[in-house]
C-alpha cells in the first residue's frame, strides 16, 4: 500500500491546514497576501470558518488515508473524497482566478496537496478527474463575474451609458458638444450592471462624479443636463441635485433589457 498517498501526504495537508487556522487566530497568518485578502472578501461568511471546514476536511481525508493503508476500508472510498475536495477547491481557485486581480496562495497551496495526493494514489483517475476539473472552469468562463478592482480611480466625470441608448447619446451629445471630458462605462460589463443595481437603479445614463473623496451620483439624463449651471460653466463641477431612487424610467433607458431600446425607454424628449 502506498504510504506516501494514504499516511504522509494527508498528516502534511493535515498539519498545512490547522497551522494556518491557528496562525489566523493568532493574528499571525502567512497568508497575507493581496490575493489572500480579495478570497476572503469573496466569502459570504468570514473566511475563518472556511479554514475550520478546511481542517475538518483535511482530518477526515488523513483518518480515511489511514483505514485505506491498513486495508479496513476500500482506496475507491478516498480517491472519491479527494476527487470531491479537488472539485470544490477548483471552484473556489477559478471563481477567484475570475473575480480577484490575484489568487490566494493558500488556496493554491491546498488544490496542491491535493492533486498531489490524487497522483500519489493513482494516476489512472486523473484522465477520469481531469474533466471535472475543466467543466467548472469552463462553466465559470461563460458567466459575466465582477472583477475586484476600482473604475473610477482618477477624479473626473463617469458616464454609464450603453451605445444603442437614446437618452445616453442625448447626454454624450450635449457633452461633446461643449466638450466636457468624461470616461464612458459600459452598462452591459457586470461591474457597472452590478453597480447600479446594487444603488436601486434601473435605468441609464448615470453619471460619477469623483472629486478626490468627494463622489456624486446622478441618474438619468434630464438630471445630469441639469446639473450643469450654464455651457459656458461646463468645465465646473456639476452642482449638487437630488440623486433620485431609480424607481422611475423618465429620462433613462432601462438596462436589464437594452438590446430592447424601443420597449424599455421612455422616448418622449
Amino acid at each position: 500500500m502506498n504510504i506516501l498517498a494514504y499516511l504522509i501526504l494527508p498528516i502534511l495537508f493535515f498539519i498545512y491546514n490547522t497551522t494556518e487556522t491557528v496562525g489566523k487566530l493568532m493574528g499571525a497568518s502567512f497568508c497575507e497576501s493581496t490575493g489572500c485578502l480579495f478570497a476572503g472578501n469573496l466569502l459570504r461568511f468570514d473566511s475563518l470558518y472556511l479554514n475550520y471546514l478546511g481542517v475538518a476536511s483535511a482530518l477526515l481525508i488523513m483518518i480515511v488515508g489511514f483505514l485505506t493503508y491498513k486495508q479496513k476500508i476500500d482506496k475507491k472510498f478516498f480517491i472519491v473524497l479527494i476527487a470531491a475536495s479537488l472539485l470544490f477547491e477548483s471552484i473556489m481557485l477559478g471563481y477567484q482566478y475570475y473575480a480577484a486581480p490575484m489568487m490566494c496562495k493558500f488556496c493554491m497551496g491546498i488544490w496542491g496537496f491535493l492533486f498531489a495526493m490524487m497522483i500519489a494514489a493513482s494516476r489512472s483517475y486523473i484522465l477520469f478527474l481531469l474533466p471535472l476539473l475543466i467543466a467548472p472552469l469552463l462553466a465559470l468562463s461563460f458567466l459575466g463575474i465582477p472583477k475586484t478592482q476600482a473604475y473610477t480611480v482618477e477624479d473626473g466625470r463617469y458616464l454609464i451609458q450603453s451605445p444603442t441608448c437614446p437618452h445616453c447619446k442625448k447626454v454624450k451629445a450635449y457633452f461633446k458638444e461643449y466638450d466636457i471630458d468624461y470616461k464612458k462605462l459600459d452598462i452591459n460589463t457586470p461591474e457597472a450592471k452590478n453597480f447600479a443595481t446594487f444603488l436601486n437603479f434601473s435605468t441609464i445614463p448615470i453619471m460619477i462624479v469623483k472629486e478626490g473623496e468627494h463622489i456624486e451620483i446622478i441618474n438619468g439624463d434630464e438630471a445630469i443636463l441639469a446639473s450643469f449651471q450654464t455651457p459656458q460653466e461646463s468645465d465646473k463641477a456639476p452642482a449638487a441635485v437630488s440623486i433620485g431612487d431609480g424607481s422611475q424610467k423618465e429620462g433613462g433607458c432601462g438596462f436589464f433589457d437594452i438590446s430592447k431600446v424601443e420597449e424599455s425607454c421612455d422616448t418622449d424628449e
